[in-house]
């Protein structure tokens, strides 16, 4: 697996979406809506939900700096999403399955709210199964609001449930210089210090899934990342 910049977990939207520039997309989960901020110069309209107002607020900023008139914010829960049945061609969502309680929830709104012949789009992160536990533990005294990645395989397997079809697949891993992460990291019960101490002690073991790498003295450790792509027929 190649570690790739941060473009690449929005280039993959792209990919898996081929948008035509028409579509009316749902970007759940939007955070200070980055993505949804890519995606408005390829599709039609886009709307960004997020549950915590602070961030709402944060992207419709962003878009009104950077003169985005096709994406719009609101406040919202990704596992009761407040628009009709077939609502929009495509949902996608990046990296907030891992924060939530009850990611099959929210993933079967994103299939709700998407219209018969759309696409639902997942961007996350993906540790090894037998390294998942260990991975948990450390990104929760990393991140507080971390509850628990899902395997590829059970991403994957979020379709099966909704017998949906076999789905597009893209691996890729996110490279990251640790001393960087980890100040900007808000960790509760342990220091940053402890925190970058357990990845230079990973450094051979790769215990927790990051294959972290020591390069001329500075670390670097790679989120594993997955996007999976499914149509609804």
């Amino acid at each position: 697996m190649a570690a790739h910049s941060e473009s690449r977990s929005f280039e993959v939207f792209r990919e898996l979406g081929s948008f035509s520039g028409n579509e009316k997309v749902l970007d759940s989960g939007c955070g200070p809506g980055l993505v949804s901020l890519y995606l408005a110069e390829f599709v039609g309209e886009i709307n960004g939900v997020d549950l915590t107002p602070a961030m709402v607020k944060l992207a419709a900023e962003n878009a009104s700096k950077s003169g985005i008139m096709n994406a719009s914010f609101l406040q919202g829960n990704m596992t009761f999403l407040p628009f009709p049945s077939g609502h929009f061609d495509v949902a996608v969502s990046r990296y907030a399955f891992h924060h939530l309680e009850h990611p099959a929830a929210a993933f079967a709104e994103m299939i709700r709210v998407t219209r018969c012949g759309g696409k639902v789009i997942v961007v996350d992160v993906t540790p090894e199964a037998q390294k998942r536990n260990a991975y948990d533990c450390f990104e929760r005294l990393r991140d507080p609001s971390h509850t628990s990645a899902l395997t590829l395989e059970e991403l994957s397997l979020l379709g099966e449930e909704h017998n949906l079809k076999k789905p597009d697949v893209i691996e890729f891993g996110l490279e990251v210089d640790v001393q960087n992460l980890i100040a900007s990291s808000f960790p509760e019960e342990v220091s940053r210090e402890n925190l970058v101490q357990m990845l230079a002690d990973d450094l051979r073991s790769d215990n927790l899934s990051f294959k972290v790498k020591n390069e001329d003295g500075s670390l670097t450790m790679t989120f594993p990342v997955t996007a999976v792509a499914w149509r609804l027929s």
